[in-house]
């Protein structure tokens, strides 16, 4: 993968991960911190900003200017009013990231790069089990 090729890469999760951080600050202020969501989904929710400046810290370091835009994904997500809607597609986005980063890291050669990327990538996996642990939670 050249640099450009990463830099895109690198760009288009950097804007999910935007998305899916204020997304869930949006979802979050729905809730009060005593809520059994509050604190699953607030952990979450620091686990995408924490990957937003990793990706800002990659993307620099290949001397990319990393993007200013937002993801779709928050625009759609704010029109979700119930719970376990919002649940599934949070797994849903966070699945997506976690497959492109899969399908991408073979061909990433440059090694902080690939490391920030394979963490990223099993802790979207984690966080997809921490919220169907939400959802098993909600049933009646």
């Amino acid at each position: 993968m050249t640099d450009k090729e990463l830099g895109e890469l690198l760009n288009q999760l950097l804007e999910a991960e935007r998305a899916g951080s204020r997304l869930l600050a949006a979802w979050l202020d729905n809730l009060t911190p005593e809520s059994p969501l509050f604190t699953p989904l607030r952990d979450v929710q620091r686990d995408e900003a924490s990957n937003c400046a990793v990706l800002i810290e990659c993307l620099r370091g290949i001397g990319v200017e990393p993007s200013a835009h937002t993801g779709d994904f928050y625009n759609k997500g704010l029109t979700l009013g119930e719970w376990r809607e919002r649940l599934d597609f949070l797994n849903r986005g966070q699945a997506w990231v976690g497959r492109r980063i899969a399908a991408a890291l073979p061909s990433i050669q440059a090694s902080a790069a690939r490391t920030a990327l394979q963490e990223m990538h099993d802790s979207h996996f984690a966080n997809i089990e921490r919220c169907k642990q939400l959802i098993a939670a909600r049933r009646p």
